[in-house]
């Protein structure tokens, strides 16, 4: 009695085919999407400006007496620099999920993650 096969080699390369073609389209995806985070800067409980996450860059926040530079980079935000005397806002490092958030109380500057 001959066994029978559910798959023919033709079948096999077929859905090999699609699979690879999935993968491609999938990884193309998630390469190029916009991960649509942004971060909100707020001076002295004023809404100041909105930075897409999605553009590396750095932005200077000039509140008058004590001016902080943000970076953005690979989708995230952080302080890089600000001449206010403790620094503390330089160690939350970079923020990048909904919610998150970094503050320098010297310079009444804060951001907030959203999407």
């Amino acid at each position: 009695m001959e066994k029978q096969q559910f798959f023919k080699k033709k079948d096999l390369i077929i859905v090999a085919v699609l699979l690879i073609i999935a993968l491609a389209l999938g990884g193309f995806y998630l390469l190029t999407r916009d991960t649509g985070a942004k971060a909100q800067i707020t001076v002295n409980g004023v809404k100041d400006q909105v930075i897409s996450l999605s553009k590396d860059g750095t932005y200077h926040v000039d509140n008058g007496e004590l001016p902080v530079t943000l970076e953005v980079k690979d989708g995230a935000i952080r302080f890089i620099n600000s001449k206010c005397p403790d620094h503390i806002c330089e160690g939350f490092g970079f923020i990048s999920q909904e919610g998150d958030y970094a503050v320098c109380m010297p310079a009444g500057v804060a951001v907030t993650i959203y999407k």
